[in-house]
């Protein structure tokens, strides 16, 4: 910077309003401020003035005041407490310890733990911590859940595993009495809104709409339907919606009919062929209070799908193998102390009733990460395409899963999971046996 005239930066001094009793003009979100004489510092000290009061003649970023502005706002609403503007703020948190002893034969041939064909632990400690925040206003809310899930161990430990799992907001666009419209958009998962026991493990990056209708005498009525987004670099969107009845003529009776589309056809034949799903699922369940046993929640449920997208290809030997079913039973809700529930079930799923990357069943252990049809679980087209002797993925099981929660108190509880899977069709890909321990240790606050 040139260094000014000694008599230039005089009359700069001068001039200022540290020699004066003027007010300084008032600029957009000043105060305005009186200055008072004061002594005159030596001639190198020039006092500063606000910027908003000097004209710079240098060209500017044209974002820039957009983002004072976006900052200014942003600090404001710092001092603006939830009492002034109305709504219910919620902090909710968990903390789990988990531990897992997971079995997985291949042909034969162990595949986890010490000395086992792949190199991934048999016994395995996990810590996981959510976070959720929830905001809600009589016609608008947004929702937010962090998910800290770190392996322990002073070798094998893990400390910077993070990911948003869920971060949505949200409208009513009609409120009506017994009518509703509700408008969403953001993340979180398929399993949040829809449901299935074999499917909808994918995360949900879209926009979702929600229509609900009671009937007195029928039951209620609701349809969810949104898109999502799969992958933006080749623009890939997939669809989805669910309807059902609830409570039908006033009874325990609740059917539900899904429909997920993910497939966009692709030059390349694997990446077809990975995306190449139409699904549709009917579950029926029925619940009811019994006297027998305390008035606890009983449920029975059911349900089907089917792939109608599903062709023969080399690794089923020509055959489609594109349908899956489930049932079980269900007892209790956990809400307080000493309460607890049980959920039992039996899947069933052929090889390409479900897409690896949105599978939500049982499974088979997969220690070794292989694709259904491509040698790696990604699906990159890259890592080679399997065979009919060598195909595994997700699906192709039939197996069972247990689940019970128990209430220490109303914060504590232990969920312990078992399940056990073993290979449908033994003429496609290797034979695998595979059974997992689960017990969790959850603190809710």
């Amino acid at each position: 910077m040139q260094k000014l005239p000694p008599f230039i930066l005089s009359a700069i001094l001068l001039s200022s309003p540290v020699f004066t009793q003027e007010t300084i003009p008032q600029s957009a979100g000043m105060t305005p401020v009186v200055s008072t004489p004061v002594a005159a510092e030596p001639p190198l000290a020039v006092q500063p003035v606000a910027q908003g009061d000097v004209q710079f003649d240098e060209k500017r970023d044209p974002d820039a005041d957009d983002m004072e502005a976006l900052r200014r706002w942003i600090r404001d609403k710092r001092l603006v407490t939830v009492k002034e503007i109305g709504g219910d703020l919620s902090i909710s948190g968990e903390v789990r310890a988990e531990f897992q002893d997971t079995n997985e034969v291949k042909n034969g041939i162990r595949q986890r733990g010490d000395g086992g064909a792949v190199n991934k632990a048999q016994y395995a400690w996990d810590l996981e911590v959510n976070v959720m925040i929830d905001y809600r206003t009589d016609r608008t809310w947004a929702a937010i859940k962090l998910e800290f899930d770190n392996d322990m161990g002073q070798r094998s430990g893990t400390v910077n595993k993070i990911r948003l799992e869920k971060g949505y907001l949200g409208g009513r666009i009609i409120p009506g009495d017994t009518f509703t419209f509700d408008a969403e958009i953001g993340r979180r998962y398929l399993y949040n809104v829809f449901d299935s026991q074999l499917e909808f493990s994918s995360l949900y990056d879209g926009v979702l709409f929600r229509f609900n209708k009671s009937w007195e005498e029928i039951g209620n009525y609701y349809f969810n339907v949104g898109a999502l987004l799969v992958n933006d670099k080749t623009n890939h969107y997939a669809y989805v919606c669910e309807t059902g009845g609830l409570r039908i003529a006033n009874t325990g009776l609740n059917m539900k009919y899904s429909l997920i589309d993910w497939y966009k056809p692709s030059a390349n034949r694997i990446n077809d062929l990975r995306y190449k799903y139409l699904i549709s699922q009917y579950l029926i369940s029925y619940q009811f209070y019994p006297e027998w046993i305390g008035k606890r929640l009983i449920k029975f449920y059911g349900a089907g799908l089917c792939n109608h997208l599903a062709s023969g290809v080399e690794q089923t030997h020509g055959r489609r193998q594109n349908y899956g079913w489930y049932t079980g039973f269900s007892i209790g809700v956990v809400k307080k102390q000493y309460d607890w529930a049980i959920n039992a079930n039996y899947q069933w799923c052929q090889a390409q009733a479900v897409p690896d990357f949105d599978s939500s069943g049982i499974g088979r252990g997969n220690a070794a990460s292989v694709g259904f049809y491509t040698i790696n679980a990604d699906g990159d087209p890259a890592s080679g395409e399997t065979t009919a002797a060598t195909a595994v993925g997700s699906c192709n099981f039939k197996g069972f899963e247990v689940e019970a929660l128990y209430a220490f108190t109303d914060n504590l509880t232990l969920l312990q999971n078992f399940k056990y899977s073993n290979t449908l069709n033994k003429n496609i890909g290797p034979n695998l046996r595979y059974k997992q321990y689960e017990m969790e240790v959850i603190y809710a606050f």
